[in-house]
């Protein structure tokens, strides 16, 4: 994926996590602008984990395109009991 894209799909992911701390959201955007963009996609999804935030269908779709791409294991860090832990087939 071009890196331009993957940044604007972070972008379009953190605008659509509603219901987390603006000192997270913040976060999160300096990590997507320093080019930390794993790390930034991994504390979305355990921040959105860790609040409860509801999160739609198609933002969950939006995370799991994003997991493959950057690998990370978007399922397992939004709490799903069926995506496999890190290091499981």
């Amino acid at each position: 994926m071009d890196p331009s894209v993957v940044i604007g799909e972070l972008r379009r992911a953190l605008e659509g996590a509603g219901g987390l701390p603006a000192s997270d959201v913040d976060s999160i955007a300096v990590l997507i602008n320093a080019g930390e963009w794993r790390l930034a996609l991994e504390t979305l999804c355990t921040q959105t984990y860790e609040y409860d935030v509801e999160v739609s269908e198609e933002q969950r779709a939006l995370l799991g395109r994003l997991g493959r791409v950057l690998d990370v294991p978007t399922g397992y860090l939004l709490g799903d009991p069926w995506a496999p832990a890190p290091g499981e087939p």
